[in-house]
């Protein structure tokens, strides 16, 4: 049990805030990998030529995913920076900037799982040559 209490204590101070960054970081590749996933995914459907309208809608979710990646880089480049100001300049967060950091980072969060399920969507509905039965009346209406 005493060498628990001496790795707590030898962890660097900063730790903390690297991990948050580290994570950071991933939710942003994770969104951009989606954003190339669903530019592929729109290119495959151009190549095949003429798409039915269950595929154009799909490509229509692929591009709102990508509009979703820029809501990520945003919210999450916005609470970091602001987070960063305040260690640098040695302020204490009032609370405020603390749920403006709070909120920015569950935007950052629902807007990567949005993507992801839009990116599954639009590339299965892509990929497929008939409509899903339960999409095809909704979607013969509109086109």
């Amino acid at each position: 049990m005493h060498n628990i209490t001496n790795k707590k204590q030898q962890a660097p101070e900063n730790w903390g805030y690297d991990l948050l960054r580290y994570g950071n970081e991933e939710i942003i590749r994770g969104s951009d990998t989606g954003t190339l996933v669903a530019f592929g995914a729109i290119a495959f459907q151009e190549l095949k030529g003429e798409g039915l309208p269950h595929q154009h809608f799909g490509c229509g979710m692929l591009l709102f995913s990508v509009l979703l990646c820029a809501v990520v880089h945003f919210a999450v480049g916005g609470a970091t920076i602001g987070r960063g100001r305040q260690i640098i300049h040695g302020d204490q967060e009032t609370r405020g900037q603390f749920y403006f950091r709070v909120t920015n980072q569950m935007i950052a969060w629902t807007s990567a799982a949005i993507q992801f399920v839009m990116t599954v969507i639009g590339i299965l509905l892509v990929l497929r040559s008939t409509p899903p039965p339960f999409l095809e009346k909704y979607l013969m209406s509109w086109f």
